[in-house]
């Protein structure tokens, strides 16, 4: 009888031992949306800044379920019906539950993966730098309205110091969660940007070799690699765009000239904000032997014809309308716009990411003394 009992025990352990090694071979998402009865759900991921879809249901009375299989935790997306609205999350082999109300999304209750657990922790703590940020970019628009110059430098003083205090917490984050799967992810997204190629390269190498199979990983790697190709006294590789008349033009037929290379885009608020600046800039300094290219990450050809008339771009332009997939910057691994790359006559990198102010002190330097 014992010898049944003891049978009957190991049999259902192996059983339950079974049964988790089951659920870990995929992932399962049981969802349910109060307010969108019936209509298509998107699993999508965000790959070269679009939206790509990798599966989709429809919903039937509010529920709707998703299986997969994937090779490592990654940010996905679900979308219901348009990308207004829109919600993104950790997925990982395991059964995940879904609630949400359609107008609400950004209150939805997602439990069954730790690594969105990991990313909510995250999330949490860096909770208090952007309600700060908000608030700040709130006072500004007013101070702008107003055209309270004063107010304005003021609280851009502040911001400055605010994402500088906000990039030390992540870094120091990525530092003692070096081993959350969802580090890569937080490096990838909200720091590599703003840091140059030994900063982001000493960060990539403090998290945990287990992680090197996720995608962010190999995508980190991949911009250091990028960036050391075009640091600062590398020669700019030369690549060939089309010009809004479809002619081509090279960037080292440039040679000879102080160039500014000029990553932008018609949709890009930041980019028309600075395009005043340049367009002073270029108008002082190229009687000098100063030149722009500027290098759009437009899609729309009319838009950015359009952009270029009204902001009174003079320099040449070039673009081969495939927004963030564009072969110019891809080859320079261009992360955020605007995006700036200057050059000597030989074609050398001698200065990134200049504007405004900073960007004119540099030009001056180079050919005032002349």
């Amino acid at each position: 009888m014992k010898k049944l009992v003891f049978f009957a025990i190991i049999s259902s352990l192996v059983l339950a031992c079974n049964q988790n090694n089951e659920n870990v071979t995929g992932y399962t998402l049981n969802g349910q949306i109060k307010g969108y009865d019936t209509g298509f759900v998107y699993l999508q991921k965000r790959i070269d800044g679009e939206f790509v879809k990798t599966d989709s249901v429809i919903a039937s009375q509010g529920k709707f379920n998703l299986s997969g299989k994937i090779d490592f935790p990654e940010y996905v997306y679900l979308t219901f019906g348009d990308k207004k609205h829109m919600l993104g999350f950790f997925i990982e082999n395991s059964a995940i539950t879904f609630q949400a109300n359609y107008d609400s999304l950004d209150v939805a209750v997602i439990s069954g993966s730790k690594s969105q657990d990991e990313l909510k922790l995250y999330q949490d703590e860096l909770l208090p730098f952007e309600n700060k940020m908000k608030d700040l970019y709130s006072q500004y628009s007013e101070a702008e309205s107003e055209k309270n110059q004063a107010l304005m430098s003021q609280i851009d003083s502040t911001l400055e110091a605010l994402d500088k205090d906000e990039q030390a917490f992540i870094k120091n984050y990525i530092g003692t969660h070096n081993k959350s799967v969802v580090i890569p992810y937080v490096l990838n997204r909200d720091l590599a940007y703003a840091l140059d190629v030994n900063e982001l390269d000493s960060l990539v190498n403090i998290i945990d070799t287990s992680l090197n199979a996720s995608t962010y990983m190999v995508s980190l790697k991949k911009q250091v690699d990028v960036w050391r190709s075009v640091e600062v006294g590398k020669t700019a590789p030369d690549f060939t765009l089309n010009d809004t008349t479809g002619n081509p033009v090279s960037l080292s037929s440039f040679r000879g000239k102080y160039l500014l290379i000029d990553f932008w885009a018609a949709w890009c608020g930041p980019c028309r904000k600075e395009n005043p600046n340049n367009v002073k800039l270029y108008a002082d300094y190229k009687p000098k032997g100063f030149e722009i290219l500027g290098v759009s990450f437009d899609d729309k050809r009319e838009k950015w014809v359009e952009a270029i008339k009204k902001d009174g771009l003079k320099w040449t332009q070039v673009s081969d309308l495939k927004r963030w997939k564009s072969a110019a910057g891809k080859l320079y691994g261009v992360r955020a716009i605007p995006h700036t790359i200057l050059l000597d006559k030989e074609g050398i990198i001698i200065a990134k990411n200049l504007t405004g102010e900073k960007l004119r002190a540099k030009v001056s330097e180079l050919l005032d003394k002349k």
